[in-house]
């Protein structure tokens, strides 16, 4: 567009306003720098919640799948966390999260978790604490920022009472009472842990149960015979890791000791020979087996008197002390290796009588 040349006679106050006003309403004059449209970049980060532990607060987050014009999200770069500290309105960010592979953060299932425990010196949990999260791509193009989460510290919940620990067949089962309500600065009661170790004190850092327990019992079969165990449950106030749970219940001690027998050996056979006497026998299947223990009377006796000290583990036995003429009867017995070294009832007898 050309602009009009300046009037060469002197234009009246009025004219010359109007001059004016048509030269800036046209257009003429220096123009300004074209604005580039906005590109499109992540959409804002959805299913955004926050979790208060002892001491510190979990974050999770949905990782978003579109672009703000409707695109499926290729170039997802980072997240970054940011919070708001008691009555500050203002947010600092305090994490850069990747998209991929964060070595501060866990991912599963396309969702991600991060721990801000203020810089491992934990946060007060007498503030009050905001977060937001922003998804960026690649160019460096924000998302919306997420809605933000407020969370405020409450105290563990109230600890379980009255713990018994019964040593049973292969394994014990534990008991405990639920614990009253802790009011409304508590944490509510969602479940239990039970936490076992062979001293006090000593319980490791995961619990023995795969997820919290509803009930108020708990069979604890992955022991060993003759092993003391002390046990510690503790109430649960969190769905998932990191637990938020109270303080340890008194401790129940139990030791479970091996009292059971292997069972009878079977199919035992006596063949008198020349000068012995030839035993065999089926083996059996237990797993702690010792080995076998060899009696044997004569037939007008009736208390049988063991040939073999210790037990033996093959499963056939030479009596070389029979007497020529002699009439007997064989039996034979499994011991297993628990301290108490359970022997089995005798196995069905055999005889034999040696020839003249």
């Amino acid at each position: 567009m050309r602009c009009p040349r300046r009037p060469r006679a002197i234009l009246g106050v009025g004219a010359a306003l109007a001059v004016i006003a048509a030269l800036l309403l046209g257009g003429c004059g220096r123009r300004g720098a074209p604005v580039p449209p906005r590109l499109p970049g992540p959409e804002a980060v959805s299913s955004f919640s926050a979790e208060a532990t002892a001491r510190s607060v979990l974050v999770t987050w949905a990782r978003p799948t579109r672009d703000t014009d409707g695109r499926t999200l290729r170039d997802l770069q980072e997240f970054r966390l940011f919070r708001a500290t008691g009555a500050d309105p203002a947010f600092a960010q305090i994490a850069a999260v990747r998209a991929e592979h964060p070595s501060n953060a866990a991912v599963r299932d396309s969702r991600y978790a991060f721990q801000d425990d203020g810089d491992g010196t934990g946060l007060d949990p007498a503030l009050r604490y905001t977060y937001r999260v922003v998804a960026v791509n690649a160019r460096g193009v924000l998302s919306p920022p997420s809605a933000d989460v407020a969370v405020e510290f409450l105290l563990p919940p109230p600890v379980p009472t009255g713990l018994t620990a019964i040593a049973g067949e292969g394994a014990v089962d534990l008991a405990w009472e639920a614990p009253p309500s802790g009011g409304e600065r508590t944490v509510a009661v969602r479940g239990y842990n039970v936490y076992r170790g062979e001293a006090s004190g000593a319980y490791g850092s995961s619990p023995i149960n795969a997820r919290p327990l509803a009930e108020t019992r708990f069979r604890d079969a992955g022991i060993r015979t003759d092993t003391p165990y002390v046990y510690v449950v503790r109430s649960v106030g969190t769905e998932r890791p990191p637990w938020r749970e109270s303080v340890d219940s008194a401790e129940a001690s139990v030791r479970l000791e091996d009292r059971t027998p292997p069972a009878p050996p079977r199919g035992l056979v006596a063949i008198a020979g020349p000068s012995a006497v030839a035993l065999s026998w089926r083996p059996n299947a237990e797993p702690d087996l010792l080995g076998y223990l060899v009696y044997r009377r004569e037939t007008v006796e009736v208390t049988a008197v063991r040939l073999t000290p210790d037990p033996i583990l093959p499963t056939t036995f030479s009596d070389r002390t029979a007497r020529p003429g002699a009439a007997y009867v064989y039996s034979v017995t499994a011991v297993d290796r628990s301290p108490h070294k359970n022997e089995s009832a005798p196995s069905g007898e055999a005889e034999a009588a040696m020839d003249r």
